[in-house]
């Protein structure tokens, strides 16, 4: 009888651990599949929540360039409205007429003696020289009478407002001044 009690209880001692092996494999394998569950619901629930958060960041931004856009519209149709006055023939602009100033002709004619001293240099000046001065620019400035670096550095207020019309997105006339009369002073010596 010993025998027969004995195999029976080494078979239930093989069996139990294999048996208790198994049940805690799947016991593990389900707790694993519920915890895989809660990290995924986690993880679309934060993606979820950053891609609301983008699509507002993006709504405002979108609202934002919308806001500045309109203004630039603005802005640019205000501009064109500035420039569509100005004559775009290629003409030099006209100047005003007054006492102190003659009309301009094609032929040189120098600005009023008011503006410096009678003496004038022997011959036009480079006004290439001064910075925001090129070819095209000096040889209008010359048809309006405007040869040499004293007749710049003697530039008013009434000669930025009679070229303004024309040319004066392009002119600096404080800076333009000083820069034609420090030429002026280096080529001949005076101030002019």
């Amino acid at each position: 009888m010993t025998k027969s009690l004995t195999l029976p209880v080494i078979i239930w001692l093989i069996l139990a651990p294999v048996a208790g092996f198994l049940l805690g494999w799947w016991i593990r394998g389900r707790d694993m599949a519920g915890r895989e569950l809660t990290l995924e619901r986690t993880f679309n629930n934060r993606v979820s929540a950053i891609e609301e958060d983008a699509r507002r960041v993006l709504e405002r931004v979108r609202a934002d360039s919308e806001v500045r856009r309109r203004r630039l519209e603005g802005e640019r149709d205000r501009l064109r409205a500035r420039l569509s006055r100005f004559d775009t023939s290629g003409r030099p602009p006209a100047r005003p007429k007054t006492a102190s100033r003659p009309a301009v002709t094609a032929a040189y004619s120098p600005p009023p003696a008011a503006r410096g001293s009678e003496q004038t240099p022997a011959g036009p000046d480079d006004l290439t020289r001064i910075k925001g001065i090129g070819p095209a620019f000096e040889e209008r400035l010359k048809e309006l009478g405007y040869t040499t670096f004293r007749h710049i550095a003697h530039w008013n207020v009434s000669d930025f407002e009679a070229l303004g019309e024309g040319f004066g997105a392009r002119i600096r006339l404080t800076e333009w001044s000083a820069r034609a009369a420090e030429l002026h002073r280096e080529k001949y010596g005076e101030e002019a």
